[in-house]
This record gives C-alpha cells, structure tokens and sequence, in this order.
C-alpha cells in the first residue's frame, strides 16, 4: 500500500525551523540540515543518525530533479531521472541507512525532504520514484482526441538490457529489450489498455524522456514487430488496412484485412517486379483475375518508382488502392517526384495480412522485414552478396530451381540473392538443416551431393546470421529486439 505524509499541515511547523534544509520525519517531526548550494544544484548534509533506515526522500512540491547523488559511508549512488512532461510531477528517491548527503541537480521549489518508510505516491497524481534498481512512473489517467492513436514513448540513454511493465490497475504487461533499443513506444491499440504506471527495473533501470504522444490519422505508426503483429484489427483507423513504419528503419508496412484487399494494393506490383513472364509490364486487371498473387510481398524504392513511373508515362490505369499506395510512399520519403514520374527516395515497402493464421504471418513478416532491411543498407548488401558467392554453381542453381517452383524469375540475379538471405532468416538456425535438406535438395538428389551442399548452404546461413546480430542486434528467425 501506497503511504504518503500529507504535505500542507506542515508549513506552519516548518516555518519554526531557520535552517536552510528540513528533513520532515515519519512521526512528522522536522530535523534541520545543513545545505551547500551552488549554480544548478544543492547539497544536504545529514547526521548519520538521521535517517536511520533505508528510507524515501520526497522532494517538496513544484520541484524537478534531473540528478541525484546519494552518499553514505562507503556508499555512493549517482541517480537520474528522466524529463516527464506532465504538470506538477512530484519526484523521491530512495535512500539507504545512515546517509550522509544528498546533492540534487534541477529545480527545487524548496529544500525541504520529506521522509517515508514505503514508496511515495498518490493514485490519479504524476509521480517519478527512483532507486538504484527500478524507476517507477506513475500518470494521471490521460486520453487523446477521438481519431488520434496515442504511444507512450520511452527514450534510453545508452545500451543496456532493460525491462518495463506497465499497468493500469487491472491488467499488465512486461516487456524486455535487448541493450540495442534505446526507444520504444507502447502502443495501448496495441496491448489493449492505457497505463498510468510504468516501471524500469534491471542493473540499468535509467530513463531520459517520458512523453505521451497523439498521431494523427494520416500518420503512418511507428511500432516494433512485437507490437505490429499484436496490434488487433478492431483497432485500426480503417477497417479494411493499417499503415506502420517498423521502429528505427525506414520500411513502411502495410497490413490488410484480407487478401483480397492485399491484392488491390500490391498484386499488380508482385507480377511487374518479380514474376516469371510478367516483369517489367503493367498487367491488366483483366489478365490479372485468374492469377495468383503473393501472401506476403516486399519491394524496394527503385522497384516502385519504375512501377509507378511507367504507369504515368504509359496513362495506365492505376485502381484506387494503387494510387493511395502511392501517396503513402510519396508521403514517407520512398518515392519523391520527379520530370519523368518518380524517383526513389529512402526505404523499402513490405506488405501482410490478418488473412494469416498469427504463426503464419509472423513468419512472413520475419522473411519480408528481413527484406526491408536489405534494400535499405548497402552493407547488409554487400554481406548477403560475399555469403551467396561463396555457393557453387549447383548450390546456387539448386536454390534457383526451387524459387522457380513459385514462380520467382530463376534468371533475375539480385532477386535469387535477395531471396536466399530472406528464407535463410525467417526461420530460426535449427531449422535450416530440414529447410535445406528438404525442400530446397529434396530426395532425389544422391546423398554424397546433397550433403555437399547442405555443408555449403549452412556455412553461408551461419555468415548472413552472424552479420544481421553485428548489423542490427537480431537473429535468424527473429526481427524484433523485444520480447513481451
């Protein structure tokens, strides 16, 4: 249970005491301290005999800490807190036995302490507590305006493995992130709640920004895997698609109701950029009909902006979807108008659909994701590249004949390499040997050949594995640093 010493019964008493410190007790009385100031900063010095217990010091009303020092006998713990926009935002730390001095960097609206046995806080007020293992924050209850979606977004200062839960007083969830994030946003259309409390805990449990933050309905939102593939489609903006840009890239993502609206978007795209016979033309809705699409797709912005400038330079008739799509690459910087249509700018699309079973589309989000990052660095590129040429031709052509089977184009090289990086990854290192073994080699080939090759496709999975962790902090079968 929450204990807090109401404040305002003590101003009379406190204005007895002429020191420039005050230490207001648990049994209310006032202990006076002495206090060294200087620019930015104060320090409270205590007898030893003051506080006797590890205990909470709440500072006095209107005050802002940033930093705290806390200093005993062989003991010294440097504690920050981190900028909360919330008005009126009260602050404590906790302390241990026996202290000796407390040196406070920010705002303090008065030198005054106030000291408590249990954690400090008031339900429904804004309060930031801090030890050296956890930060706790706790909101008023807050909403944004109808047609907004809000995200709670949390900044780091630097890499450490963290963990937070937040809850509203019924239901929490915790989530862990690997020293690579240093920001995240918790999503409540995602996760289903609006928290008013957070907590960091962990070896490094430091936060530097706490904001809420309201986007509006035109704004592509930005989320994690964990939270994209959990955001449920009862809480979209639209009820037929939702449009996410995965966290710390450049990848807009487009997820749809079904497939059918998925083919709208993206089916005319799969046939002009990657299938066998169809590449390089816009094909009619017509002939399109009878045709299957992918389930999934993935497209980089020199792709899209040949697709979308020879659909204007030939007057093809785009649908509504095409041209929305369209907009939307134009709007996140993928594509940027040029004299002859359009060029391409920063990024990458990738596309799948609530029509997938939730162990289905995670995995074809893995593979497409994974081809996200690649069209948009030269460096994963190039590793992807290194690894596929170090295959023999029958390796390759193997891989080849299987792609074709799904009517991949077996004759477009970057294609090939780009796919083998992406089926590599979708799936965790154990396995790839069933992968290989059985779908891309089958049965048919003699055993002393297969084995050859599966040698050559598993030394080149353990390459690409190894150069997406040093790249991005990831692993194969897995694009998301967080684990709710």
């Amino acid at each position: 249970m929450r204990t807090f010493l109401t404040l305002g019964i003590l101003v009379g008493a406190l204005n007895s005491v002429h020191a420039l410190g005050r230490l207001v007790q648990p049994d209310g009385s006032i202990v006076a301290l002495a206090e060294e100031s200087s620019q930015g900063e104060s320090t409270l010095l205590f007898n030893p005999r003051t506080v006797d217990s590890q205990s909470w010091l709440t500072f006095w009303p209107k005050s802002m800490a940033t930093e705290v020092v806390v200093s005993g006998r062989g003991y010294r713990d440097v504690l920050t807190f981190p900028s909360v926009a919330v008005p009126g935002t009260r602050f404590a730390v906790e302390v241990p036995a026996h202290l000796l001095a407390l040196t406070v960097k920010g705002r303090l609206s008065n030198t005054t302490l106030v000291r408590t046995i249990s954690r400090p806080g008031v339900a429904g007020q804004a309060w930031v507590t801090r030890s050296n293992r956890s930060l706790v924050i706790d909101f008023p209850t807050w909403r944004i305006a109808p047609g907004y979606s809000s995200m709670l977004t949390l900044v780091r200062p630097a890499p450490s493995p963290w963990t937070v839960t937040f809850s509203d007083g019924r239901q929490s969830r915790t989530f862990s992130f690997a020293p690579s994030v240093l920001g995240w946003d918790f999503a409540p259309g995602a996760w289903g709640f609006v928290p008013t409390r957070l907590e960091v805990s962990g070896t490094d449990p430091r936060l530097v920004d706490v904001r809420v933050r309201a986007l509006g309905p035109q704004t592509d939102l930005p989320v994690d895997a964990e939270t994209l593939l959990a955001w449920p489609i009862d809480a979209w903006r639209s009820p037929e698609r939702e449009w996410f840009t995965w966290a710390g890239t450049s990848v807009l993502v487009l997820v749809t109701a079904n497939y059918r609206i998925q083919d709208d978007y993206l089916k005319r795209m799969a046939f002009y950029v990657e299938k066998t016979g169809y590449r390089g033309r816009l094909v009619t809705d017509s002939e399109l009909a009878p045709l299957h699409g992918w389930n999934a797709h993935d497209y980089s912005a020199p792709d899209l902006a040949r697709f979308f400038s020879q659909a204007s330079r030939e007057k093809f008739p785009l649908n509504l979807a095409e041209n929305e799509l369209r907009d939307r690459l134009v709007a996140a910087g993928i594509l940027r108008p040029s004299d002859n249509g359009w060029e391409p700018g920063t990024g990458a699309l990738v596309g799948v659909s609530e029509a997938s079973p939730p162990a289905l589309r995670a995995v074809l989000f893995t593979h497409e994701a994974f081809h996200g990052l690649y069209y948009t660095s030269p460096e994963f590129r190039e590793g992807v590249a290194e690894a596929w040429n170090t295959l023999s031709q029958g390796a390759q052509e193997a891989f080849r004949s299987f792609l074709a089977l799904s009517q991949y184009d077996p004759l477009y090289e970057p294609l090939m390499v780009n796919e083998f990086q992406a089926y590599v990854l979708q799936r965790p290192a154990e396995d790839w040997v069933p992968f290989f073994r059985d779908r891309v080699l089958g049965k048919s080939m003699p055993r002393t050949q297969a084995l050859t090759l599966l040698t050559e496709y598993l030394a080149a999975a353990h390459t690409i594995d190894a150069l997406v962790e040093r790249l991005y902090g990831l692993r194969s079968g897995r694009v998301s640093a967080t684990t709710p």
